[in-house]
């Protein structure tokens, strides 16, 4: 998505500034997610969840997908699998994640049932 290859720095710097909903919403997708589960973040961003998943919640999440080319470079340097795709058109590979995981991503898709029944096959 190219509104956020602008501000892809200024995206993690808005959650770093607001720390309380940054935790609150971090605890509430953490409580949710099992440690165990393979997971695909899809909207992944610049994967600070992701990565603050795995260093406060032990839950790692590998794999990710992101229409934003500059967003998905923060989250390749942040150790995520990325997929360079919008949600929409990304060919979810039937079975391969126990769980498929939408943070704050839904908002910006323009057919989400079509991403959820894709994903659910």
């Amino acid at each position: 998505m190219a509104a956020f290859d602008e501000h892809a720095n200024a995206y993690d710097s808005w959650f770093l500034d607001n720390q309380n909903l940054l935790t609150s919403e971090l605890n509430l997708v953490a409580h949710f997610l099992d440690k165990d589960s393979s997971i695909l973040s899809v909207g992944c961003g610049s994967g600070l969840f992701e990565m603050l998943l795995a260093k406060h919640h032990d839950i790692h999440i590998k794999d990710g997908v992101e229409p934003s080319k500059d967003m998905a470079e923060i989250a390749k340097k942040r150790g995520l699998n990325v997929a360079i795709s919008p949600a929409e058109t990304y060919d979810f590979e039937p079975n391969k994640f126990d769980i498929i995981m939408f943070n704050g991503s839904v908002s910006y898709i323009s057919d989400l049932e079509l991403c959820i029944i894709v994903s659910s096959l």
